[in-house]
């Protein structure tokens, strides 16, 4: 099962019913925070949030039609109170509930459409290698964004190569990693510009660090262009591990840049290293 479009096909089939992370999971088979990692890999968005702002956007057009009773509209998707429905309206869209009723017409909001996989922006990926790597220690930089801002992240790569030079032991000075360290519906994406190194001891203290462990890893080699990146990931969830026999690892998901790669036109390829272990 493609755990991503399941996920997708629950929100929008109880978009008048309240539905939760953990039951989202369930169906899925998977639990919640590998669902969230998931999703966020795949997507680039909070599942929560698009649940969120898939129910509200809903509201938002029955309102628009003039609905009378708008208490039985709030509790319908999943808010306990008149209140509470009209407070997380006005934060979604800037407006309450009632100038929408009477506006008549959404015309004026940001609504939130349903999510489309379209299969046609995914590159075909060729078989990954699987092997299996010994602990990393990385030194670098380390950002949290919230979903909606993951297209923030050049932005650390860029400040992290003009700080280059200050890393001691480093292991190949001519390659570079990435990593999701962690992914949670409340803080988004804990994202990592690294370099390997040998040694934590030295790293100075402008830079940060983790320790990736051991894992196997299917290697994805992509000799595109550095926007393949979200596509080629989504291409790795929805396609490669649901018929792969394999199940990705609640660990980092790694990001391999080699020393054909250029930060400054993005060219050169790059690789993606999913944790995973046989099912």
């Amino acid at each position: 099962m493609n755990i991503i479009e399941n996920a997708i096909w629950q929100v929008e089939s109880n978009l008048r019913r309240p539905i939760g992370l953990e039951t989202i999971a369930e169906t899925s088979g998977v639990t919640p925070t590998y669902l969230t990692r998931a999703f966020a890999s795949a997507t680039g968005n909070s599942l929560m949030r698009y649940a969120r702002a898939r129910r509200l956007s809903e509201a938002a057009r029955i309102l628009a039609l003039g609905v009378p009773d708008i208490l039985g509209l709030a509790l319908d998707v999943g808010y306990g109170s008149h209140e509470a429905f009209t407070r997380a309206f006005r934060e979604h869209f800037g407006l309450t509930p009632e100038s929408v009723r009477e506006a008549r017409t959404t015309r004026h909001l940001e609504l939130t459409e349903p999510m489309i996989m379209d299969a046609s922006t995914k590159p075909t990926l060729a078989e990954p290698k699987i092997e299996k790597r010994d602990r990393m220690l990385f030194a670098g930089l380390i950002k949290t964004y919230a979903m909606k801002d993951i297209g923030g992240i050049p932005a650390l790569w860029e400040q992290f190569n003009a700080m280059d030079g200050g890393i001691p032991d480093i292991v190949n000075p001519k390659v570079a990693y990435g990593a999701s360290l962690s992914y949670t519906e409340e803080t988004g994406c804990e994202y990592m510009a690294a370099v390997e190194v040998s040694s934590l001891a030295d790293v100075p203290k402008e830079f940060q660090t983790a320790t990736i462990p051991a894992a196997t890893y299917a290697i994805f080699s992509q000799p595109g262009h550095i926007t393949l990146m979200r596509p080629t990931i989504m291409s790795i969830w929805q396609d490669w591990l649901p018929r792969s026999g394999y199940t990705a690892e609640e660990a980092p998901l790694v990001e391999f840049y080699p020393s054909t790669f250029d930060p400054v036109t993005g060219n050169g390829g790059f690789e993606v290293w999913i944790p995973v272990r046989q099912n």
